[in-house]
């Protein structure tokens, strides 16, 4: 039988027969929602989407270090399905697990964090001990690049990772909300997560459309739609779309922008910072819809938000710094954001 959590609170069971069980339906995940039952097919898909890491090849080395099979018995084992997005958790029976438990050691070694960073084995570990000490929460984190969680941060090293503090500082200057990401020692990245046990994030296909289901091509614009009635969270995602449309960022997927919600109450907060830019800075722009979508919407996206303006004026002054970029693409960014500000001197005029 599995037990999901929600920090103390239970929130449903599923028996070894498969039979559901919903015991607090107001903190049920957002993607568990969109059905009037929930079954246990809905509850393999929501499973399988919260250990999506698995199947990366960054973390094989981590399996072996910890000793965890690539099943959903032994990643609830070793650390209970903990994220370091929200407050949801997994056990069973036969485990001791308790929120206070996960917490101790949790995402607290640097060297665990090497080995899904490195794919190197950390050699002092041993791996007859009778189990790891730590718990971790990078089975739950999304992404195709090598990543790790220590402490409060999350790590990148290689594949362009040193774009996360370009995108960070542009961001800052444009007065644009984006997650905090430094170079700490030996060229990793850290990226400073913006989530707490007071804010949790759930990302926009969640929110919206569980598992794919009934999609549409453009979760971005229906996001949009979504908000139309609250102009505060409203305004945050333009800000988002103007910042990635200026970026380049061609993966901005409906997984790599979301919202904080209050974990109380499940209400939702604000848009997320803006996160995740290994595919950024691209020259040329994408040739998928989303990307599309936001360039047609650029006019209503910008006169919402006119206080942008003077800042896009110094694009090129904010550029003028990084060491990361190319010459060729901070003018791509320089270029992009001159549109920008025409759309809305047009509005001026």
């Amino acid at each position: 039988m599995y037990k999901l959590m929600h920090k103390h609170d239970l929130i449903l069971t599923i028996s070894t027969e498969g039979t559901v069980t919903v015991h607090r339906p107001d903190k049920l995940p957002f993607d568990l929602r969109h059905t009037m039952v929930v079954g246990y097919e809905q509850w393999l898909n929501w499973l399988k989407r919260r250990f999506t890491t698995v199947s990366r090849t960054y973390m094989n080395k981590l399996y072996i270090q910890r000793r965890v099979g690539r099943s959903n018995d032994a990643i609830i084992s070793d650390s209970a399905g903990i994220s370091p997005v929200d407050l949801f958790w997994v056990t069973r029976p036969d485990l001791n697990h308790t929120w206070e438990s996960l917490q101790i050691m949790r995402d607290a070694k640097m060297s665990t964090a090497m080995v899904s960073l490195t794919g190197e084995l950390d050699k002092s570990y041993n791996i007859f001990a009778e189990k790891p000490e730590d718990h971790i929460s990078i089975f739950t984190t999304k992404g195709a690049f090598p990543k790790a969680i220590y402490l409060q941060h999350l790590l990148k090293k290689g594949d362009n990772a040193e774009y996360e503090v370009s995108a960070y500082k542009l961001g800052y200057e444009l007065g644009i909300n984006v997650a905090k990401s430094e170079v700490v020692e030996n060229d990793i990245i850290a990226c400073e997560l913006f989530t707490t046990e007071k804010k949790s994030l759930v990302h926009a296909l969640e929110l919206i459309y569980p598992f794919g289901e009934n999609s549409s091509d453009n979760v971005h614009r229906d996001a949009y739609k979504l908000f139309s009635k609250q102009p505060e969270i409203l305004r945050d995602l333009e800000k988002l779309f103007i910042f990635n449309y200026i970026i380049t960022n061609n993966d901005l997927h409906e997984e790599n922008f979301g919202f904080l919600y209050c974990p109380e109450t499940f209400e939702i907060l604000s848009a997320s910072p803006a996160f995740d830019f290994n595919s950024a800075f691209e020259v040329w722009p994408s040739t998928s819809i989303y990307y599309q979508w936001i360039y047609d919407n650029l006019n209503t996206f910008i006169n919402n938000n006119h206080e942008l303006v003077p800042n896009l004026r110094q694009v090129e002054q904010f550029l003028s710094t990084d060491i990361y970029l190319s010459e060729e693409q901070k003018k791509s960014i320089v270029d992009r954001a001159n549109y920008v500000l025409s759309l809305a001197d047009k509005q001026i005029v």
